[in-house]
């Protein structure tokens, strides 16, 4: 089953979250390697120059990088939303097929697209499927023998 998903957020609290943790690690590593790539070559820069002309060299050098690790962001966070909706996506199905069947006693079978995490999810859930589904055709069943032979039931 490869069918494109038609939302990129299949479930805002988990993916935003994620997207959250993300930010906060790449502000972190940005400011890290800006702040040691700039005091090192300023560290090790023009001797002739005091340390904070060196400083201001470093940051000027240091710009181009800086403008193209943000323009490298935003791809990374859409990455993050779409290998996201891996493991999201079939989480979020298997708890509507789990509502259904908790309120109406039955439901479809569950099934993942191709390249979803927890494939075998949608099979075991499938086994509880078909085993509530016996379930109630024995129920029904006995439920008919019992009016048949004139007792009732509870």
């Amino acid at each position: 089953m490869n069918r494109k998903r038609k939302q990129k957020y299949v479930d805002t609290n988990v993916q935003g979250a994620l997207l959250r943790r993300i930010l906060f690690h790449w502000v972190a590593f940005f400011f890290v390697t800006a702040l040691t790539v700039i005091l090192m070559k300023s560290l090790i820069g023009d001797m002739n120059l005091t340390f904070i002309e060196n400083v201001k060299n470093s940051i000027g050098e240091f710009s181009l990088v800086a403008v193209i690790l943000l323009c490298l962001f935003p791809v990374f966070m859409l990455d993050t939303v779409r290998f996201s909706n891996r493991f999201v996506g079939p989480i979020g199905r298997l708890r509507r097929h789990l509502k259904e069947l908790g309120a109406e006693k039955t439901t479809q079978k569950c099934t993942f697209r191709d390249n979803d995490f927890w494939s075998e999810m949608a099979d075991e859930f499938n086994k509880v499927v078909d085993l509530v589904d016996e379930q109630e055709a024995e129920i029904a069943r006995l439920k008919e023998q019992l009016s048949n032979s004139g007792v009732t039931s509870r």
